[in-house]
């Protein structure tokens, strides 16, 4: 668990870090960070406030990043408070206080309509253009997504309570190509990926390069070191095959030394029944490399054929 955390913890710090150079996308990831994790207060447009809450400390800097860049001159307030079950977690709340502008701050991230109202999910007319698209994708993946470790599995998510949230989000991934899963967690709806291909798809969507190159070269090791696990079972398997074949043919051929019938056999057949009895280990490749002439592999497998036919043994 601890390598899956650090996985997504590592995409999250990534994203974290890098700020949108157009004003739009600015508005469009924190928007997305809002309504994924934010709580709006509403009590009069003087007592409105904005609350949202993380457990990732990066997260909580971008949000005050993108407020300052967005609506310079906005306050914002932070507070770190220690959950009483996992003491060792931290989670921290940023919250833009009641104060002018904020009222303005909600309608241009398209969080509340013009007037005053909670914006309909399948109505983000913000979001026409790509690159805003992506950051909101990339807000959304801050606010309340989860990635595996590739070392481990194959799995991305996210998780809302809102059915109009998870049909936005889902038509707006298809459009990039990549199509995602509900699942139903208690109160909440997940949409989850668990092909690569769509994982690493996400990541390059939404700016993640550093992570999608790792993600990419984990992949191709675990991609090559099952390839070789394969071979060597493979080998293993044949190996196991021949050793027993030969093991067979070897009872078979000293019981027909005991009853005499070796001294029966044509000349070619006698030759490979003592090469095989002198040589165990060897593939039925290296028996007719020894004979006089070499035989190849298909003519002394039917001289084995011959041989076990006389034994009464028959050959898988």
């Amino acid at each position: 668990m601890a390598e899956e955390q650090s996985f997504s913890s590592q995409v999250k710090d990534e994203l974290a870090h890098s700020l949108p150079e157009l004003g739009c996308c600015q508005r469009m990831e924190l928007a997305a960070i809002l309504r994924a994790s934010g709580r709006v207060s509403i009590g009069g447009a003087d007592r409105l406030s904005v609350t949202v809450s993380t457990d990732h400390a990066p997260v909580a800097r971008k949000v005050i990043k993108l407020v300052k860049a967005a609506f310079p001159g906005m306050q914002t307030e932070v507070r770190v408070l220690r959950r009483r079950r996992l003491r060792k977690n931290l989670m921290y709340q940023v919250r833009i206080p009641p104060q002018p502008g904020l009222l303005e701050l909600l309608k241009e991230t398209g969080v509340l309509t013009r007037s005053g109202t909670l914006t309909d999910w399948s109505n983000l007319s913000l979001l026409h253009h790509d690159h805003c698209r992506r950051a909101y994708l990339r807000g959304t993946f801050l606010g309340t997504g989860w990635v595996s470790s590739p070392e481990r599995q194959h799995h991305l998510e996210f998780t809302t309570t809102e059915t109009e949230a998870a049909e936005a989000l889902g038509q707006m991934l298809f459009g990039y190509g990549i199509p995602v899963r509900v699942n139903y967690r208690k109160d909440s709806m997940v949409l989850y990926l668990k092909d690569d291909d769509h994982i690493s798809r996400f990541l390059g969507v939404v700016g993640a390069n550093e992570s999608l190159f790792r993600y990419e070269d984990i992949r191709a090791k675990k991609e090559l070191r099952n390839h070789v696990n394969r071979q060597v079972n493979a080998e293993t398997a044949n190996l196991t095959k021949t050793v027993d074949a030969a093991h067979r043919q070897i009872e078979a051929l000293e019981q027909l030394s005991v009853t005499g019938g070796l001294a029966l056999l044509n000349p070619a057949l006698r030759e490979l029944a003592m090469l095989r009895i002198n040589h165990p280990d060897a593939s039925l490749k290296e028996l007719g490399e020894m004979c006089h002439p070499p035989v190849g592999k298909s003519g002394i497998a039917h001289r084995m054929r011959q041989l076990m036919a006389l034994t009464k043994t028959e050959e898988p």
